[in-house]
């Protein structure tokens, strides 16, 4: 199902009583509307929950270069991602090889990250989220044009105009609405009217929606550890069985 932003912002000022059934907002109501629906929206690319989707981008590595731009523009053409997940690089053959993704303090512990350390299949990657173009810095510098694949977490899509219209998953629609009559209700000095007995009001009812998408993003994570640190194969002294 798809929705325009005009409909999202006037469902959202009657839900804030601020207009009735039949009323429309005006041209600079819904301008602004608009507004700050885009500002929320891109607001919530920052947050993990409410990506729906992991994207997978590549790119082929040039030999001998060990950072690449990335963003509109840059060496890697896409959107320029908020963070890196996971990444592997694929031989010509198609076999996968993972890629370790580093932070910036365990990256600065490589001594010599020049060129002059090559590798057939690089294992590291740095991703620096400078702006307007990130750098996917790549350890040891490569000397195939293999390619790496990379995930990153979508971005929300924000509404051209007032009359685009997007097609959104489940549960999105409630979201945008309620969370939407609450930026409103800051910016035109709306306050938000009170529930009737037995029901939510809109600041509970933009919780919940808001709650409801993110319990559904919730996405597995795994603990791992460095298995030289843990895992051991011999026995440990046991003081109450003295063995």
């Amino acid at each position: 199902m798809s929705v325009s932003a005009n409909d999202l912002i006037t469902r959202s000022m009657r839900a804030l009583q601020a207009l009735g059934g039949g009323e429309v907002p005006s041209a600079t109501e819904a301008n602004d509307g608009l507004t700050a629906l885009n500002a929320m929206l891109d607001s919530w690319s920052n947050e993990n929950l409410t990506a729906y989707a992991v994207l997978e981008n590549s790119f082929v590595l040039s030999p001998g270069t060990n950072s690449y731009t990335i963003g509109s523009g840059g060496v890697i053409n896409v959107t320029r991602p908020l963070s890196i997940t996971q990444a592997y690089v694929q031989d010509s053959v198609g076999n996968n090889f993972i890629m370790q993704i580093l932070p910036r303090d365990k990256w600065n512990e490589i001594g010599d990250r020049s060129t002059n350390i090559t590798s057939q299949l690089p294992d590291t990657m740095f991703y620096d989220p400078q702006f307007p173009l990130g750098v996917i810095n790549i350890f040891p510098t490569p000397l195939l044009g293999y390619t790496v694949f990379f995930d990153s977490l979508l971005h929300q899509t924000t509404f051209a105009s007032l009359t685009t219209n997007l097609a959104m998953p489940p549960g999105y629609e409630r979201a945008m609405v309620y969370n939407l009559a609450g930026e409103i209700s800051n910016m035109f000095g709306i306050p938000i009217p009170p529930a009737s007995p037995g029901s939510k009001n809109v600041g509970q009812l933009a919780m919940e929606s808001l709650g409801n998408i993110k319990r559904t993003n919730i996405r597995e994570n795994i603990a791992d550890y460095d298995p030289s640190i843990v895992s051991r194969s011999y026995y440990t002294y046991n003081i109450f069985r003295d063995v």
